[in-house]
């Protein structure tokens, strides 16, 4: 009977300090709002390319799963959805014809002068940033995270230099006047977390990031750019410490 009391007394304890090490584990949800600037890089065939400064904002939506490795650590795999808004602008010392498409910005056909062109978007977001978390005890914690995904492009706008010009363009003009019509991107985090309760906090990061962007697909050389992101966010998470 001693023999089976212990045994049933040391089930107890490991079970209890199994459930102990993996009690925060849990669901994980992050809203933030990302802010900063690009330096987009031209791509194609037009002389006299140049690279200029552009901005990004948004407001993402980060979900998921947080699985606690041990104490003070653990990996969350996160799901990221949201909307953004990119601009790049790029300078060229070139002249170029443009006529595509058959949406509703009667075909997107322009003359480009050389000078400075932008594009903007308003772009749905769908990608992977998994995390790592680090706990300090108490209220602080802090994550860093690493992912990519696509940036949908929904409506956006091309400003052509000179006249102060600009075009706007539909879904549909984006899909036949770009390619491809959709923006790749990868980002790194690094995110500080200050918890007023065991489940939420608040969130100061850094990002760092690329954009893969469309080209212009009638130019002569694809004329088009990619471009390199970094910024802030802010936001508030919700979920178990490490």
């Amino acid at each position: 009977m001693k023999k089976i009391k212990k045994f049933l007394l040391t089930m107890a304890m490991t079970m209890a300090l199994g459930t102990s090490a993996f009690a925060a584990s849990g669901f994980e949800f992050i809203l933030n709002v990302p802010f900063g600037i690009n330096w987009s890089i031209p791509t194609g065939e037009l002389k006299g390319k140049g690279a200029a400064m552009g901005f990004d904002a948004g407001v993402d939506a980060q979900i998921g799963y947080m699985f606690q490795v041990k104490d003070g650590f653990g990996i969350s795999v996160l799901g990221e959805l949201g909307y953004s808004w990119d601009a790049y602008s790029y300078s060229y010392a070139d002249d170029a014809s443009v006529s595509d498409g058959s949406g509703s910005s009667a075909g997107m056909s322009f003359q480009l002068k050389s000078g400075f062109v932008s594009f903007s978007f308003h772009s749905f977001k769908l990608g992977l940033l998994p995390k790592f978390n680090i706990g300090f005890g108490g209220r602080h914690g802090l994550a860093v995270g690493i992912g990519g995904g696509v940036k949908i492009p929904i409506a956006g706008q091309i400003k052509l230099p000179g006249n102060n010009e600009s075009l706007k363009a539909t879904r549909k003009d984006i899909a036949e006047f770009l390619s491809p019509s959709v923006i790749g991107y990868i980002k790194a985090s690094i995110d500080y977390y200050l918890f007023f309760t065991d489940n939420i906090a608040m969130e100061f990061g850094l990002y760092l990031g690329g954009d893969f962007g469309p080209k212009m697909a009638a130019t002569v050389g694809g004329f088009g750019g990619n471009a390199f992101d970094f910024g802030l966010q802010l936001g508030f998470r919700f979920g178990p410490k490490a």
